[in-house]
């Protein structure tokens, strides 16, 4: 009964975490406990978890997507040159890129070998490159009806944006819990030699795991670009650095096959929330940066010391 107590709170601690944190700043500043705060969070912390979405998948299965930021930029850029014709075709033509720029990464990393952080981040500048061609400054159309789509609220709270977080939290979950895939990639991370002697093919498991995360990226881009109002070939930037962080800060292994996707979400609510309370202080954006920096070198540097120390004894996900 006590070991079981235990794999729960070690479960669910970060969420534990997440609402005490909300409850304690909420006692400190009555600001925070405004219903305009946890709508700039949950609107913030939407694309942080979509991105985080497929960075999860990548990284449990023991690679790395440094192109996420890229393409959600990529995405903000498209969108507002083609959805001036059609809003559908924008769309789609947003969601068909980020689907062809995943099977690139994935198929650089399993067929031609090369390691997830040089595949990855050589996509990230031929990306960027693309952006910047597209969209050299900040503008552009975005539909108003989009826009209205992505950021309905009701009373001011955001319901489109709720409802994805919740989205999400419920198929990251059920994919990895629920699923054969989900199995695989926990397996793949694992150990991948062993995941080929079952009969699982590790390639195209890490194949569409990259679609996956391109694709996530992508929509998180879509509803940055709803949020501003135009494209900018550089706006996903932050979102790779958010990603690693909230996905590392979720539990999930720097080296892989251990971690969840319900905790990178939790994580990315905490980032949200702590870039909220720095705005609200006015802490100045390159020191914001600096907290930032430090907290992911804590989270990934910590995880690095339990996998070497064989910290792990729960269960995979």
């Amino acid at each position: 009964m006590k070991a079981r107590a235990l794999r729960l709170l070690s479960n669910w601690f970060l969420w534990i975490f997440l609402l005490i944190f909300w409850a304690i700043c909420s006692i400190l500043s009555p600001f925070f406990r405004t219903l305009s705060n946890f709508s700039a969070i949950f609107l913030s912390a939407t694309p942080i978890a979509l991105v985080a979405l497929g960075q999860t998948y990548v990284v449990l299965t023991g690679e790395f997507d440094l192109s996420v930021g890229a393409i959600a930029s990529l995405a903000t850029a498209v969108a507002s040159v083609t959805m001036e014709f059609n809003l559908v075709l924008a769309i789609v033509t947003v969601l068909v890129a980020a689907m062809a720029i995943g099977l690139v990464n994935g198929f650089s990393v399993t067929k031609f070998r090369l390691p997830s952080f040089i595949a990855t981040l050589a996509m990230m500048f031929v990306i960027t490159g693309i952006a910047l061609v597209i969209r050299p400054s900040p503008g552009g159309y975005i539909s108003e009806a989009f826009q209205k789509i992505m950021l309905l609220d009701l009373q001011g709270f955001p319901i489109t944006a709720f409802l994805i977080l919740v989205f999400l939290g419920v198929f990251g979950e059920l994919l990895l819990q629920g699923t054969s895939f989900g199995r695989h990639i926990y397996a793949t991370g694992g150990k991948t030699q062993a995941a080929n002697l079952m009969g699982i093919n590790t390639d195209r498991i890490k194949t569409i795991v990259f679609m996956i995360s391109a694709v996530s990226a992508a929509v998180g881009g879509l509803f940055v670009a709803a949020r501003y109002g135009s494209g900018n070939a550089v706006a996903g930037a932050p979102y790779l650095f958010d990603s690693f962080t909230a996905v590392f800060m979720g539990g999930t292994l720097v080296t892989g096959g251990i971690g969840n996707y319900k905790n990178t979400l939790a994580a990315a609510l905490v980032i949200s929330s702590l870039t909220t309370i720095l705005q609200f202080m006015q802490v100045n954006i390159w020191y914001q940066y600096v907290i930032k920096g430090l907290l992911l070198l804590s989270v990934a540097g910590n995880q690095l010391l339990i996998a070497r120390r064989g910290g792990y004894r729960f269960e995979r996900g």
